[in-house]
């Protein structure tokens, strides 16, 4: 047997180099045809392996650390690609490995740092803001200011005109290193003293934290058209929304009605039975029919 050529390895740098030539609009519909594909049975997703979270042991760097195994592939495509994306307590790392499905050799390994996790999670959400945020915007809430902070309004810049942040985490420290670092690339930043006045007259709310109970509490919310962009919950028990907020949402939608049920933010709602799986709808879903379908 000829031996395959050994795989092209891009360092960390690279990988930067790549995110950074990469236009947002350009993600974001790669994001979208990607949905699409999930939702029409066109790609393979196995089962996600979680490490560091229960019911296995926690990881000794960090209580809320975790290692997120994820594999696919497009059915009938040229490669399978699986991801390890890890991190805790504000650090991130990872790495992506492409295989040939037809040599079923290593054909890459992106050295990416977590680096495309994060692109890509932030593309999901400003896909949900394309597709659902109200049209005008008294300004965007996100509870949270790690990392996926910083990556969901940088990629919303490219989908809505509403400037205005205002966001809250636990410790101060870390509002105000978001509120800097964000101010310097255009955003009107500011910091609130609790998630309720962060919320308040929100049309946008993201939350992106590590949370195993519910912070956003349907009395935070306003009444009217506001889109909640709930990122962090992904793994089984971890939660940030109020089960009563998502069942009391007139649309409900999941990147995967599945993943979402059994370790996403909809696991609780479901659980309580407040929230019927069947009304559940999939962005890709929502996309195709809005596609094919829509006047």
């Amino acid at each position: 047997m000829t031996p395959s050529a050994p795989a092209r390895i891009f360092s960390f740098e690279e990988c930067l180099s790549i995110i950074a030539a990469l236009p947002h609009e350009i993600v974001i519909k790669a994001m979208a045809d990607g949905f699409v594909a999930f939702s029409k049975g066109d790609v393979s997703v196995a089962p996600i392996q979680t490490l560091g979270q229960p019911p296995l042991a926690n990881f000794v760097g960090h209580p809320d650390a975790q290692a997120c195994i994820k594999s696919a592939y497009v059915n009938g495509g040229a490669v399978f690609v699986s991801k390890v994306a890890s991190g805790g307590g504000g650090q991130n790392s990872g790495l992506v490995l492409v295989f040939s499905q037809i040599t079923f050799a290593p054909l890459a390994i992106f050295l990416d740092g977590g680096y495309l996790t994060e692109l890509r999670t932030a593309a999901a959400g400003a896909l949900a803001a394309k597709e659902f945020a109200p049209s005008s915007l008294s300004h965007i809430a996100v509870i949270g200011c790690g990392i996926q902070a910083r990556w969901q309004l940088r990629l919303l810049k490219s989908v809505v005109a509403c400037r205005k942040v205002v966001c809250y985490a636990r410790r101060p420290e870390q509002a105000a290193g978001l509120v800097d670092e964000l101010g310097r690339e255009g955003w009107e930043m500011s910091a609130a003293s609790s998630i309720a006045a962060a919320c308040d007259g929100a049309g946008l709310i993201i939350t992106v934290t590590p949370a195993r109970e519910p912070l956003l509490q349907r009395a935070f919310v306003a009444s009217g058209d506001v889109l909640i962009t709930a990122v962090g919950a992904d793994s089984p028990g971890k939660q940030e929304l109020d089960p009563a907020l998502v069942t009391s949402a007139r649309l409900c939608v999941a990147d995967s009605t599945a993943q979402c049920v059994e370790r996403g933010e909809l696991q609780h709602a479901v659980k309580s039975g407040g929230l019927d799986v069947a009304g559940i709808v999939e962005v890709g879903q929502w996309l195709f029919f809005f596609f094919f379908f829509a006047p």
